[in-house]
């Protein structure tokens, strides 16, 4: 059996143990602290950001929705453009079949009246010859 002194000697390395042990848990827990601190400081910086993230989204979609807006009204305004562009187009083919037929028919008319000059110039020496026969008797 140990003596007395044996048994105290190994109780208080015992205590000495639990006291290092104690520390130790001490130590850990005081770890833990500040990591928990350091991660809520960490988690409010995110919520924080997130906040301000959600307002200038919350902005980007009002502003994105006026402009949705207006390109709308720009769309309709495009297509009523386009409607009257395609009016336009169908009175200028109009004009342009009139023209090329006009230009036909005025062909016709100066090859006419080319002929007809030609006419007129010999009706006129033969007016003349007459002229100068009844001048002559």
């Amino acid at each position: 059996m140990p003596t007395v002194e044996e048994r105290v000697t190994r109780l208080e390395e015992r205590v000495d143990e639990q006291e290092r042990l104690r520390a130790s848990q001490d130590q850990d827990l005081s770890d833990v602290g500040l990591k928990l601190a350091a991660q809520d400081k960490l988690l409010k910086a995110v919520a924080k950001t997130q906040s301000e993230h959600t307002a200038t989204l919350s902005r980007h979609t009002t502003i994105l929705e006026k402009q949705t807006a207006v390109l709308e009204e720009h769309s309709a305004v495009l297509d009523r453009h386009t409607a009257v562009l395609e009016e336009h187009t169908a009175v200028l083919d109009r004009h342009t079949a009139m023209h090329k037929s006009h230009e036909v028919a005025l062909a016709r008319l100066s090859l006419d009246m080319s002929g007809l000059q030609d006419g007129m110039q010999r009706m006129i020496g033969m007016l003349d010859t007459l002229i100068e026969r009844g001048a002559d008797r």
